[in-house]
């Protein structure tokens, strides 16, 4: 389960193993679960949010999406290395 990076207790991350799904990214305070918030990314760079089930209070859920902006280009990367491609939510 690589970690793309923490911010104020919470991990920003995918699982290795994603059965295949477009690519998204997992965010959770202290440890992953399967429980976690998840966030779609979309072919325009953009996210939406697919659940919220780490109850991720809002303001830190803004910030977080501008640091995975400001990221974005690695993250996809790191995912491709791990995953071999990339497929986008549709």
């Amino acid at each position: 389960m690589p970690v793309f990076f923490r911010y104020i207790g919470y991990k920003i991350y995918f699982w290795s193993n994603e059965n295949n799904e477009p690519i998204h990214f997992h965010i959770s305070e202290g440890n992953p679960s399967s429980s976690s918030t998840k966030v779609w990314i979309l072919e325009d760079n953009s996210f939406l949010l697919a659940n919220n089930n780490s109850h991720i209070p809002l303001p830190v859920l803004r910030r977080i999406f501008m640091i995975m902006q400001d990221n974005i280009e690695d993250y996809k990367k790191q995912w491709e290395m791990m995953h071999g491609n990339i497929k986008y939510y549709q």
